[in-house]
């Protein structure tokens, strides 16, 4: 069993606050909007770092972020 980002409810949880990808991008401490982009869509993984503090913006417990795949 693997886990990996619920980005579906990132996006959502984003969108409901009314933050946009650059203001997230700035809340934490990335250089541009395109490098938080990047983690929403699943091209680059989040930071180790960056968990708690997205969690704490987007008001989702933690181990809500984490979803259960399965591996191929």
């Amino acid at each position: 069993m693997n886990y990996s980002f619920d980005l579906c409810l990132i996006r959502e949880k984003r969108m409901f606050k009314g933050y946009s990808m650059q203001k997230m991008a700035d809340l934490l401490g990335l250089e541009s909007k395109s490098m938080y982009y990047k983690r929403e869509t699943g091209n680059t993984q989040f930071k180790a770092t960056e968990i708690p503090v997205l969690a704490s913006l987007l008001d989702i417990p933690v181990e809500k972020i984490f979803v259960k795949t399965l591996r191929k």
